[in-house]
């Protein structure tokens, strides 16, 4: 029979032997580099890591991989984090060593778009003083009151000055409104073999009404582009869009140039002026070139040759211009270059 001490010594080394096998089954915890590590034994491809507040895979992946471009393999790799940007505190992510698993990025499908269809976008022309810009129409537009004097006797009336207006009758000058104030002159030009008539209108200042007197009414000028003076006349203010869409191949017109608004003998860069043809031929934002004869007139050179006929040669290009403004028998245009001084009955194509 066993003593007493060959009892307790088979116990001992009992418990010890379970000791040591329930030790297989165990996380061993290791401190390395600072970072405590609870590595698995029998697993030597990596370890598990505590989340601690602030961790994001992005730290983690610079942490133990020296990259933060190797987060979404981390990710891939613990498959049951379902956001990479939401990972909370206290829970245990793996951390696979690179050596014996290298860390493959998650792969993602893309959905392919449907190609857009580009657009095609016409250029624009901006032009901020277009509601000065006068015009040409068959007959004179009908005034509603003629500039009497400035309030403190100046003869030239520009911006910020008080003037007195006489109401033609014609219709009612309202306190707070806006109104223009142009004069009309007659226009009679020789186009083409052609006599073009026709009422120049040139648009001189805006003013707003102040107040209607039993017998005139009093305004200011709030816009001043010309001096005006007595006896100038008042029309409804008509705004006109300042961008226009630009047609750069309009369909081919026979126009010509009648005059400058400001009646300039030779018409160059920026300069309004005036054609032929109106809307019902043109339409605003359309570029058309400016052309001048090229014509040899004297066969002299030739005196072998006795007949009259002459050379065609081809007309020159003198510039380009873009239409601001139509009205019934003409159109308002700004010359936009010039390669030379551009006249009236000059051709426009």
């Amino acid at each position: 029979m066993l003593n007493q001490k060959t009892i307790t010594l088979v116990l001992v080394l009992t418990v010890l032997g379970l000791a040591v096998c329930s030790s297989g089954f165990a996380n061993e915890k290791r401190s390395i580099d600072g970072i405590t590590k609870e590595f698995v034994p029998g697993e030597d491809s990596g370890f598990f890591y505590t989340i601690k507040k602030g961790d994001t895979l992005w730290d983690l992946s610079q942490k133990f991989y020296n990259s933060e471009w190797d987060w979404p393999g981390l990710w891939e790799l613990n498959n049951d984090i379902k956001n990479p940007h939401w990972i909370y505190p206290g829970r245990k992510i793996r951390i696979f060593l690179k050596e014996r698993a290298p860390l493959k990025p998650k792969v993602v499908e893309v959905k392919k778009l449907p190609k857009k269809v580009p657009v095609k976008v016409k250029p624009s022309f901006s032009f901020s003083e277009m509601d000065k810009v006068g015009f040409i129409r068959k007959s004179e537009q009908e005034s509603l009151g003629e500039v009497i004097k400035e309030q403190d006797g100046n003869l030239m009336m520009s911006k910020d000055d008080i003037i007195y207006i006489k109401p033609s009758g014609e219709g009612t000058l309202v306190p707070g409104r806006d109104y223009h104030i142009f004069t009309a002159d007659k226009v009679k030009e020789k186009i083409d073999k052609k006599t073009f008539t026709g009422i120049k209108h040139l648009i001189k200042a805006r003013v707003k009404i102040l107040e209607h007197k039993v017998s005139y009414a009093t305004a200011v000028i709030t816009h001043s582009y010309r001096p005006v003076g007595s006896g100038d006349m008042v029309m409804d203010y008509f705004k006109r869009d300042s961008v226009l869409t630009v047609e750069e191949k309009p369909a081919p017109i026979d126009a010509r140039i009648v005059c400058s608004e400001d009646n300039h003998m030779m018409i160059n860069d920026y300069i309004i002026a005036f054609i032929d043809k109106g809307k019902d031929r043109v339409k605003p934002g359309e570029i058309y070139s400016v052309l001048r004869k090229n014509e040899l007139k004297d066969n002299s050179l030739w005196p072998q040759k006795k007949t009259n006929q002459q050379i065609k040669l081809e007309d020159l290009e003198s510039g380009k211009l873009i239409v601001l403004h139509t009205e019934d028998i003409s159109s308002t245009v700004m010359i936009l270059s010039s390669k030379y001084a551009i006249s009236p009955n000059d051709m426009v194509n």
